[in-house]
Parts: structure tokens; sequence; C-alpha cells
């Protein structure tokens, strides 16, 4: 068994940052909503033109660089994990972000 997982964790190593940016996607897929609430708690008794630039701000700028510095920072991660547990552990993360969304109604 270790065998296989070894060998299926070298063929990943060269996903791992695809992975990593599929994770960091669900993530903000999953918590995108109460993320733009909070904003939305933030600036809602500001001028329109406040609100819509920071919606722009928040959507083009926040989310991409969380995305781009959160990518980057769980494939540096996953380099850390030994090979026989990376398929596992992202699995396993899956799965569980995969639960939650359908605890909390988002599947």
């Amino acid at each position: 068994m270790t065998e296989l997982l070894i060998e299926v964790g070298q063929w990943f190593r060269g996903y791992q940052y695809q992975t990593a940016l599929a994770i960091v996607a669900t993530v903000l897929v999953i918590f995108g909503n109460d993320i733009n609430n909070v904003v939305r708690r933030l600036v809602s008794k500001q001028h329109f033109i406040v609100r819509c630039l920071t919606f722009v701000a928040v959507c083009a700028f926040g989310y991409g660089l969380l995305t781009i510095w959160l990518t980057k920072l769980l494939a540096q991660q996953f380099a850390l994990v030994p090979t026989h547990y990376i398929f596992p552990l992202v699995l396993a993360i899956f799965v569980l972000l995969g639960a939650y969304a359908q605890k909390h109604r988002h599947i």
C-alpha cells in the first residue's frame, strides 16, 4: 500500500500548485458570501460611489490577491508533506470542504 501511495504522491507533485489553486477557489466560493456580507455591513452607510468602488476593490483586487497569495502559500505547505501522505491529505481536504459545504447548504 505504501508503494502505491508513494507512486501516486510522486505523480501528484507535478500538480500540487493546481490542486492548491482548486482548494483556494473552493474555500473562496464557500466563504465568499460571508466575506461580501461583512464588507457590505462595513460600507452600507457610505455613498453609492464608495460602496461601488469598495465592491470593485474587494472583488477584483481582494479576491485576486487572496487567490494568488493563498495558492502560493498552500502549494509551499504541500511541498513539506511527505510524498506518501500528500494524496490522502488532499483527498481529506476536499472531502471536508464538501461536507462543510453540504452542511451549510452550499451544495
